[in-house]
């Protein structure tokens, strides 16, 4: 019986300790938004982590809309893709306006570009690209 209760001791730490390592917390009740500031962290059992996410920000405006999503990548997904960090915004119907990559600096020095910026049309598609060098200086773009 002890045995038992051991066993099932454990395996509620097991699984409670992998369903808590998703949970968002609140880094800013008050942003630039007027709403709040999320931040999810990732452990590497979680899936999100297994697709190159360390942590999520997400940024609310006022009516607890995400306008602003951050995603800092995992070192391993750096090494191979060469981007650090994402950002996207959103529209207040949460459509995608805006994505911008910023790539670390062996993919910068290596293809010249240190940050890209895509826009979307009202229907989310692609209509405009931006390629910026390390110093900030446009280097390319595209409609």
């Amino acid at each position: 019986m002890k045995k038992h209760v051991l066993i099932l001791s454990i395996l509620l730490i097991v699984i409670s300790t992998s369903a808590f390592a998703q949970i968002a917390e609140i880094i800013n009740t008050k942003n630039e938004f007027g709403g709040e500031t999320m931040m999810t962290p990732f452990s590497a059992d979680d899936e999100e982590y297994k697709d190159g996410a360390a942590k999520t920000i997400l940024y609310l405006n006022d009516n607890f809309k995400i306008v602003k999503r951050e995603i800092i990548r995992t070192d391993e997904y750096s090494k191979s893709s060469g981007i650090v960090k994402s950002i996207s915004y959103f529209d207040n119907d949460e459509k995608l306006i805006k994505d911008e990559y910023f790539y670390n600096d062996n993919y910068a020095l290596k293809k010249g570009i240190a940050k890209d910026i895509f826009y979307f049309d009202s229907d989310e598609k692609k209509v405009k690209a931006e390629a910026y060098d390390r110093k900030g200086l446009l280097v390319k773009s595209s409609q």
